[in-house]
């Protein structure tokens, strides 16, 4: 039966489950398909499996079978029904997990098809980037961070993507103004329609006209990007002379391609290193240009204001350069995560991941110690750091920003500790025995 059918992707989902069936994990790709069918992220992580599902139960699920029996089960067909009514059908091979002789949860491999009729439906709604032919590579699952003035921003970036607003992005050399331009796109009802980039130091007097508009050869950037996200980038190195030609393209409510008149239909995005207040006060910015794009201001804040996600970064590009590279690390000495902890980052996110790429080239056994960085940090002069901002050893220290996370984490959610725990990316039991540890209440 499930020979006729089409699978949706050519890759195994993945999915991890504790030793109560609650879900630790699930492969993203699948997520955003899943949410098509009325079953959000929220409705998956932390929660029972069997949730999800009608008509499944453990004693039908492969998942509970395995849980129960303590045995792998090999390619089980299962035919699964949302709570919204999608039903599909799911071949899994499902494993369990163990810490000595106790079993401590799952990890299922599975390969999801749909009935024909459904395959279009699915590839238009599908977000994530593995579908996407789009020009970008960040979603915001790709922003790693847990500070609360990074996620403000997120929550801020998400909500407007739901709108058509042009929103402004700011934020210092390195931060990832890019990265957010590109997650709000896909987090838009755009995605699937184009992104592109344009340059606005690089705009002059001969070539604007062409980059917008086009010629007899070629398309230009308004035809290219109808329907999707023009990202003006550097908007404050745009010449004060061409920002009325760059105001009239924006607020232009048709084009002629081909020799017809077409509709446009642009969300523009533009990113500035510079304070946009001061932009407009000191005549970097025409006023009309400054309102017709800083409608929704997202501030990216610098590395140095959010120091708790450092070391989550560092473990980020370890894993990344590992993958990359032929060198392999397998930790970081203390003395550097000190040190990664007190330089005050002025290249930001970039400049942190140079340092850790700097690590690969240098001669190692895969351990990073202060020799492998660049001097400017080990060599750092210990009056430059503030006085008194740090004292105790890492473990200390890193032991004090947990604390401090998790206790305003709480406050946010008040006290859920199922949405915390999702929150901050562990388990539900691992954020009670914190909690239990630092005492908090």
């Amino acid at each position: 039966m499930i020979k006729d059918r089409h699978a949706m992707s050519h890759y195994d989902n993945v999915l991890i489950t504790d030793e109560q069936g609650t879900v630790l994990f699930y492969d993203l790709a699948d997520i955003n398909v899943l949410q098509q069918m009325g079953v959000t992220p929220d409705d998956f992580f932390h929660r029972c499996f069997l949730d999800n599902y009608e008509a499944l139960d453990e004693e039908t699920s492969s998942i509970y079978q395995v849980l129960k029996h303590k045995k792998p089960v090999h390619l089980q067909n299962q035919l699964l029904q949302t709570k919204a009514g999608f039903t599909f059908y799911s071949t899994n091979s499902t494993y369990p997990i163990f810490d000595g002789e106790q079993c401590i949860g799952t990890i299922e491999f599975s390969r999801h098809t749909y009935e024909p009729p459904d395959i279009a439906m699915l590839h238009q709604h599908a977000a994530h980037k593995l579908y996407r032919d789009n020009h970008t590579v960040y979603c915001f699952e790709d922003i790693i961070g847990y500070s609360e003035l990074l996620l403000r921003q997120i929550a801020r970036a998400k909500n407007s993507a739901k709108t058509n607003s042009a929103i402004m992005i700011y934020g210092a050399s390195g931060t990832g103004k890019e990265m957010f331009a590109q997650s709000i796109h896909n987090e838009s009802d755009r995605f699937t329609k184009p992104y592109r980039v344009l340059n606005c130091g690089m705009l002059t007097a001969e070539n604007i006209d062409i980059l917008l508009y086009g010629d007899a050869k070629q398309h230009g950037m308004l035809a290219m990007v109808n329907g999707g996200t023009l990202l003006l980038d550097h908007i404050h190195l745009l010449p004060k002379s061409l920002q009325p030609k760059l105001l009239h393209a924006l607020d232009l409510q048709q084009i002629v391609i081909d020799g017809q008149a077409v509709p446009l239909n642009i969300r523009y995005i533009s990113t500035t290193s510079h304070q946009p207040d001061e932009l407009l006060v000191n005549g970097t910015l025409d006023a009309s240009l400054y309102y017709r794009l800083n409608v929704v201001q997202v501030d990216l804040p610098p590395l140095s204001n959010r120091k708790e996600d450092i070391l989550p970064i560092v473990e980020t590009y370890i894993m990344f350069f590992n993958d990359k590279m032929t060198k392999k690390v397998k930790c970081i000495e203390d003395e550097v995560k000190q040190l990664f902890l007190m330089y005050n980052w002025p290249g930001n996110v970039r400049e942190l991941k140079n340092a850790v790429e700097n690590a690969y080239n240098e001669p190692h056994e895969g351990v990073i110690t202060r020799e492998h960085i660049p001097s400017r940090i080990r060599h750092m002069k210990e009056e430059k750091q503030p006085a008194g901002e740090y004292h105790g050893t890492l473990k200390d220290l890193t032991e004090q920003y947990e604390k401090t996370l998790i206790a305003d984490k709480l406050k946010q959610t008040n006290g859920r500790l199922a949405e915390t725990a999702r929150q901050l990316g562990i388990s539900r039991q691992l954020l009670k025995y914190k909690c239990t540890k630092y005492e908090i209440r």
